[in-house]
């Protein structure tokens, strides 16, 4: 991990840092933690769990949604006639024209249980697709800015995260992460790729010559300069496209990586570390944090703790909830949580939720992707005063 990376996409002043709500996720000696919940030989584990003395932090009320009412089917009637089959309306391209009025930032839901359902796994899909290879020189390791990952906010000072950012010198050579066709190279200064216009300065997107489930997948490099491709120009994997820069949103010269899956819209991406092969020394954790009716906690930091005697801890955050959906879930693993980078062995997962403790083990094994599902209590409902 890049300890004290700083770049982002800024949208607003600095808040409080993320090191206080980070803290309640170490393993300390004042806290004793519930004893490894049984595993069961089902794919997916549940998390046992021990309650602490509540608090005075307000709990969210929760609203179900509401129930759908079948309705009478018409009985068809028979006819000779034939009936012509419709004609396939050709789809129009985004309409890429720059708002007027540049859109606000949202105010996020964290330390929130959904209304909504989540998506559940597809075993049918459900397996790896690291189709993409670094974007950067040198191989080996995807380091990305750990404070800033798929799904976060930095804490409430940055947009909701699409992408991941990954920190290189200026001028660094940017690499194709596959086979596939250049369909943007240029300034996005009047043109709406982003979240707004000007969002990436300048930009590079590649269709891959595979599609995931019958749907085209897009990777869009942001902030970079010196673009060498051009639109319509076949790249193979390793090629070099441009070279890290800086211009749009960016606070620090970086790479900014999405993967756009169905279309090439800033709503459509996936966690791009299901998508990075992660090499011979590292895995992934992809995990679903869930209440038993499969609403998603949202917003919720959780620490991934070493086993051995190494004292590792990463920490993320679940998806927060975000009204422009930006943060989309893997078809086949149906995550709201990702750890990536992550050395192979044996991790507990850790996390606080209504003044109650959860811990879950999981196993890293390198070049995969190990899931988890942790499933928590239910609401609970304040109590009226009498």
């Amino acid at each position: 991990m890049v300890a004290g990376l700083t770049t982002g996409c800024s949208t607003q002043t600095a808040a409080t840092p993320l090191q206080a709500e980070v803290s309640l996720l170490a393993v300390e000696s004042s806290v004793t933690l519930p004893p490894p919940p049984t595993v069961s030989p089902s794919a997916t584990d549940t998390a046992t769990h021990t309650a602490v003395p509540p608090t005075n932090t307000p709990i969210p009320t929760l609203t179900s949604p509401p129930t759908a009412t079948a309705q009478p089917s018409a009985t068809p009637t028979a006819t000779s006639t034939a009936t012509a089959l419709p004609t396939e309306t050709p789809t129009a391209p985004p309409d890429r024209t720059c708002p007027e009025t540049p859109p606000l930032k949202p105010d996020y839901d964290r330390f929130y249980l959904a209304p909504e359902f989540w998506p559940t796994p597809d075993t049918a899909v459900a397996q790896p697709h690291f189709w993409l290879a670094k974007p950067l020189p040198g191989g080996g390791r995807t380091l990305i800015n750990q404070r800033f990952p798929y799904g976060w906010d930095e804490n409430g000072r940055l947009l909701l995260h699409n992408a991941v950012d990954m920190a290189e010198d200026l001028g660094t050579p940017v690499l194709a992460v596959a086979d596939g066709t250049v369909v943007v190279a240029q300034s996005d200064y009047n043109a709406y790729y982003g979240w707004r216009c000007d969002w990436y300065g300048h930009l590079v997107v590649i269709e891959l010559d595979q599609t995931w489930l019958d749907q085209p997948v897009y990777v869009l490099y942001g902030h970079v300069l010196n673009i060498n491709v051009e639109p319509g120009q076949r790249v193979e994997q390793g090629e070099q496209l441009a070279e890290v820069g800086l211009g749009g949103a960016a606070t620090a010269h970086h790479l900014h990586l999405e993967v756009r899956v169905g279309e090439n819209e800033f709503a459509a991406t996936r966690n791009p570390m299901l998508w990075i092969d992660p090499g011979e020394t590292r895995g992934v954790v992809a995990g679903r944090l869930v209440d038993p009716e499969g609403r998603p906690w949202q917003g919720v930091p959780l620490a991934l703790v070493a086993a051995d005697k190494s004292g590792e801890i990463l920490g993320t955050w679940s998806y927060l909830g975000d009204p422009d959906d930006l943060a989309n879930p893997d078809e086949g693993w149906a995550e709201n949580f990702v750890f990536s980078d992550v050395r192979p062995g044996s991790y507990t997962i850790v996390t606080q939720i209504q003044d109650v403790d959860y811990q879950l083990p999981v196993e890293v094994t390198a070049g995969e992707i190990s899931t988890v599902e942790l499933v928590t209590e239910p609401l609970k409902t304040a109590t009226p005063t009498p």
